[in-house]
């Protein structure tokens, strides 16, 4: 689902409203016919996946900041191998895992956390402005992994963003919030 709308609409606070991290004001969430607010939050976490604007990265290299939510969680962490993989499968070639992960540009970062949330297998994916920082050729590999996740998974996506953006191989439902108020695009 791709949401579009003017700056200040509200299309991040419904994002963030989504990945419970703001307070609902009114009516329901639901997670698989269940009220948001009766799974708990690590539950819910693991589940809903949010992707913020500007990407996060902790002190610490770049595997510290791809195995972070594992500390957090009783699966076991990918190995080093697995992790290179999914690295080169967003385009990130020539990073290394022992190095500084804040070192990395805005782009680089915004697959790092992407790839982040995806070993941690959400069933929702929360995007906002995935490509904003990214250029072509990094925006289309970022879309291609979340893709490839949609289809091996059934993984639902909602994006908000300004651009035309696209989820190859995935029909996407066009939205647009506008006096916040959601309504279907043509």
């Amino acid at each position: 689902m791709l949401i579009h709308g003017p700056s200040g609409s509200g299309k991040s606070t419904l994002l963030r409203v989504l990945a419970r991290l703001e307070a609902l004001s009114a009516g329901n969430i639901l997670l698989d016919g269940r009220e948001a607010t009766d799974i708990a939050a690590p539950e819910y976490r693991r589940r809903v996946a949010y992707l913020q604007q500007m990407p996060v990265m902790t002190d610490g290299n770049i595997r510290d900041n791809l195995l972070l939510s594992f500390r957090y969680h009783d699966a076991s962490p990918p190995d080093d191998d697995m992790l290179r993989r999914h690295l080169e499968e967003l385009a990130l070639y020539d990073v290394v895992l022992d190095a500084p992960a804040t070192e990395l540009s805005v782009g680089q970062q915004q697959r790092l956390a992407l790839l982040r949330l995806l070993l941690m297998q959400p069933s929702v994916l929360l995007l906002d402005e995935p490509v904003a920082s990214l250029d072509a050729a990094s925006a289309e590999q970022l879309m291609h992994a979340v893709a490839r996740e949609c289809e091996a998974r059934g993984l639902t996506v909602i994006i908000v963003s300004h651009q035309e953006i696209g989820v190859p191989g995935q029909h996407l439902r066009r939205l647009h919030l506008r006096n916040g108020r959601i309504e279907e695009e043509g």
